[in-house]
């Protein structure tokens, strides 16, 4: 096995990861190898933000320039 070495931790994020070993009772070494790999376990996602957000908007009030108008928007309350 090879080590690694993290260097400039920051304050907060050392006390976290600390009271996350004592919590699951693993060394420091243990809980950064666990954090690790949870991390590395999930997916990337299959699109990005952009395309996303872009499908949120319906295709009806799409256009070339990506921007859309809302119809029918409400009108503001009377607070008199």
């Amino acid at each position: 096995m090879s080590d690694l070495l993290i260097r400039n931790i920051k304050p907060h994020l050392e006390r976290q990861i600390k009271a996350r070993a004592r919590k699951h009772g693993h060394s420091l070494s243990e809980e950064v190898q666990a954090l690790i790999q949870r991390g590395l376990a999930v997916s990337e996602p299959k699109t990005d933000l952009g395309d996303w957000l872009f499908s949120l908007v319906d295709k009806k009030d799409r256009g070339d320039d990506l921007v859309f108008e809302v119809r029918d928007f409400p009108k503001p309350p009377d607070f008199k």
